[in-house]
């Protein structure tokens, strides 16, 4: 067993596997690979001369906690049946991780088939999406000010003006630029999906969607304003004789059933979607701005099986708004996981859910953690939209 970086005659026998282990169409395959794929971002096993495993390591700009980062999107983890369960996975993946640490990334993303594969590599789950099924008879009542127009390549800057204005109180977003859009267009097209931007007074929302036999999967609806909201849910209904119900995917934090006349009549249910992981802990935790004058100090044992760098008592003091961070032989205040650290660290969780998460009450961890701990990490509502 060999566990390297792709090479250049290699995406055939990449592509191969993909179509092996993923139900994706011809046009999406196509696109991904040769739109979004790189060899220099896949690491492979080859077993003698032929590639067994692979997985895609896909670069994305994160806004997390108001720093923009740097960040490995693991995608297509995926290995030919005739030698899984010879812990290929498991090699894999401990090599990505040395490898994105010795790259000088702090953290990572990934979503996962299964929750319970990955969190035995410190990854763990991070974001929630709010996920609307609706009669789509419910929004008959509401009205379109202004016009909808197909989206191209000249909306590109009022598409990244709503999206910023829309994602302002969520956390982990990507950071979109005009080469992001121009990629999204090609995926949605891929996909046989359609975008729209509402024009009322400006450019006020736009939407996303998808046609599947007799149901609409909107992707993103993003808004300015009510009026624009509105607006977007009566162009949904006019797909009336099409389409029955409507699936709505939104941040957590969405407005829409707010305004729906009758939400008992809709389902509306909190979607994991997204896990992450802090590579570099150090790191990471001196990048943060800290909002407070306080001086505190902790030492605290952190557990990570697969990055040493990480595995051990940490010593964190706060002074002049900053963490200062190392290594310590030394007693420690309060023990957590890898996977724990990282909810804080993205700010899915707080201090109190982490003591309830891991079973823990305030006497098992040392008054300076959890002060340290709570002025340091505050939950936010965490968002992010990204398939590959």
């Amino acid at each position: 067993m060999q566990i390297r970086y792709a090479r250049s005659n290699e995406i055939d026998d990449i592509k191969d596997i993909w179509n092996y282990c993923f139900d994706d169409s011809d046009s999406f395959v196509n696109y991904y690979f040769n739109d979004k794929y790189s060899r220099f971002n896949t690491v492979v096993v080859n077993e003698g001369e032929e590639i067994v495993s692979s997985l895609q390591l896909n670069q994305y700009k994160l806004i997390l906690n108001d720093k923009v980062y740097d960040s490995s999107y693991v995608v297509g983890v995926s290995t030919l049946p005739q030698v899984r369960g010879r812990g290929y996975m498991r090699n894999i993946m401990k090599f990505t991780l040395r490898e994105l640490y010795a790259k000088g990334q702090l953290i990572s993303i990934l979503m996962p088939i299964d929750y319970r594969l990955y969190r035995q590599y410190g990854y763990e789950h991070c974001y929630d999406q709010l996920e609307y099924t609706i009669d789509i008879e419910d929004l008959k009542r509401f009205r379109i000010g202004g016009r909808l127009h197909k989206i191209n390549e000249s909306h590109i800057n009022d598409l990244i003006d709503i999206s910023k204005f829309f994602l302002k109180d969520t956390n982990g977003n990507v950071y979109k630029t005009d080469e992001y859009y121009k990629n999204q267009f090609k995926e949605v097209k891929s996909e046989n999906g359609y975008m729209y931007i509402h024009e009322d007074e400006g450019n006020q929302g736009y939407i996303i969607y998808f046609l599947n036999g007799d149901k609409m999967f909107v992707r993103e609806l993003f808004y300015k304003n009510i009026n624009s909201l509105k607006s977007m849910l009566k162009f949904i209904y006019n797909h009336n004789t099409q389409c029955r119900e409507v699936v709505i995917s939104s941040p957590v934090n969405d407005k829409i059933r707010f305004i729906l006349d009758n939400p008992k009549t809709s389902q509306i249910k909190i979607k994991p979607f997204m896990m992450g992981r802090i590579i570099n802990l150090e790191k990471y935790l001196e990048s943060l701005d800290i909002d407070s004058n306080l001086n505190l100090e902790a030492n605290v044992f952190v557990e990570d099986q697969f990055l040493s760098e990480n595995n051990g008592v940490f010593n964190i003091k706060l002074n002049n708004n900053k963490l200062e961070v190392k290594k310590v032989d030394s007693d420690y205040d309060g023990y957590f996981t890898i996977n724990t650290m990282t909810q804080l660290s993205f700010s899915y969780i707080d201090m109190e859910e982490a003591l309830v998460i891991n079973n823990k009450s305030e006497n098992e961890c040392s008054e300076n953690v959890i002060k340290l701990f709570n002025t340091i990490f505050t939950k936010k509502k965490n968002y992010i939209n990204e398939y590959i």
